[in-house]
């Protein structure tokens, strides 16, 4: 929705823009092109505060002619207010908001298409069922033309006070089926619906639930808090409460990927030749592969084969990654210290940013099971799993901080959870940029890399 929202702006700035040039706008002084931009640009915004998507509604209205009505009726006034008053201004906001209508009517056949082939919509999960469940499937049910597909629901009850299918929604299985569920099915939001009243409850659910990349809403439906409509956030007539928000979502998550390919295309160029040199001494050096592969946590904790130029002898390999590398480590090659000094050794996995794997810029991806001895990470550090909510990076906070080399503390693995924490709940794009310019001075400074 955010994107089609952002491209029908552009459309119509771009069609603002030539109707402009056409009337000779360009070539007229300010103090008289001034007035007629002005209006064109306010009559263009008048038009997106009346046609701006519906925020409650599945797919922001896009499935509906009500925007592309709105628009319609725009552009004929501002065209009758040109050929009544010979006003360029109305002219330039008669030909964007033409093109804002056109936009908005050609994705009304894709909108609803896609969700004929359920291409497009919302993913729904219910977390509880039977009698508080009613409603808010009897809402949801409501809302299946515009998208929103409830997979199922969980449960911990059975028999009459969960039956196993319930408004043709099935149960899947417990609330401790959840999280397995969500990791393994793409799954946009989750809905509990137990009364506010049950808080010990509905944390007990949320426990395992919060580390993951879905929205979490509550249905309050025998609510007695008695809280105003703008207080809950809307899906059609369904009102829910905010819990819980993944953290890239929409455009955010199209820039992102966008970034990471753009830009790990040309850092791939560039490292080619680096690449293909150090291939060559690594094979010169030692016996062995020159890739090393190691199976890795990534998104939603979803297991990868992560590349890694081999800086250790082959038959030396510690495939999950179980003891620490000290700074003599007797294992590590000639060659293979200075890639890991220099943080060389992590150069081809910008082949896992280009194939989707990772990012450039996030949490530092961890073995399979990750553990140092018998130091276990998800053992040691509470919320461990909720650096998974988003792909792992090739750089990331914990890195431009100093946090890096080996892990032999709990507080080691702390403190890394703690700066991927920071950087899920403040990412940005300039965090992004920031990131990958500072981590050229903390890799050269080799703190901490051995």
């Amino acid at each position: 929705m955010a994107l089609a929202w952002s491209l029908e702006w552009a459309l119509a700035l771009a069609a603002m823009v030539v109707a402009a040039f056409a009337f000779g706008l360009a070539d007229m002084a300010l103090a008289k092109a001034g007035p007629a931009l002005a209006l064109g640009v306010s009559g263009l915004s008048l038009g997106f505060m009346s046609a701006r998507p519906d925020p409650a509604a599945p797919l922001g209205g896009y499935d509906t002619q009500k925007g592309a009505r709105l628009w319609a009726m725009l552009a004929a006034f501002a065209a009758g207010g040109w050929m009544t008053l010979h006003v360029p201004g109305f002219a330039i906001c008669a030909a964007g908001a033409s093109m804002a209508a056109v936009w908005r009517l050609g994705l009304l056949p894709l909108s609803r298409g896609g969700v004929l082939r359920g291409r497009i919509g919302l993913r729904v999960v219910i977390a509880g069922g039977g009698a508080e469940a009613q409603p808010t499937l009897e809402h949801l049910a409501r809302l299946r033309r515009q998208g929103v597909r409830v997979l199922g629901l969980f449960d911990d009850r059975d028999g009459a006070r969960s039956p196993p299918l319930q408004l043709g929604v099935p149960r899947l299985g417990t609330m401790a089926d959840l999280p397995d569920f969500i990791a393994r099915q793409a799954v946009d939001i989750v809905i509990v619906t137990m009364p506010p009243r049950a808080e010990d409850r509905i944390m007990q659910i949320l426990a395992p639930l919060w580390v993951l990349p879905v929205d979490i809403r509550l249905a309050p439906h025998d609510s007695k808090l008695g809280l105003r409509p703008r207080s809950y956030r809307w899906l059609g007539e369904l009102a829910l409460l905010d819990l819980f928000d993944r953290p890239l979502r929409g455009r955010d998550a199209v820039f992102k990927r966008a970034f990471d390919l753009v830009l790990g295309v040309l850092l791939t160029l560039l490292a080619l030749p680096l690449m293909a040199l150090l291939a060559l001494a690594i094979r010169l050096d030692s016996p062995g592969p020159v890739l090393f592969r190691q199976r890795r946590e990534g998104y939603v904790g979803a297991p990868f084969t992560a590349l890694k130029f081999r800086s250790l002898h082959h038959a030396q390999r510690d495939d999950r990654a179980l003891v620490p590398v000290a700074r003599a480590d007797a294992r590590i090659t000639r060659v293979g210290r200075f890639l890991r000094r220099s943080s060389l050794d992590e150069l081809p996995q910008l082949f896992n940013v280009l194939i989707g794997d990772m990012s450039l810029v996030g949490p530092r991806p961890h073995a399979v099971g990750a553990r140092s001895h018998d130091l276990e990470f998800a053992a040691v550090a509470a919320g461990y799993a909720a650096r998974h909510k988003v792909k792992p990076g090739l750089t990331g906070l914990a890195q431009i901080r100093g946090f890096r080399g080996a892990v032999l503390r709990p507080e080691d693995i702390r403190r890394r959870l703690a700066c991927d924490l920071d950087y899920i709940d403040d990412w940005s794009p300039w965090l992004d940029i920031r990131i990958l310019v500072l981590t050229l001075p903390a890799v050269l400074g080799g703190e901490n890399a051995y």
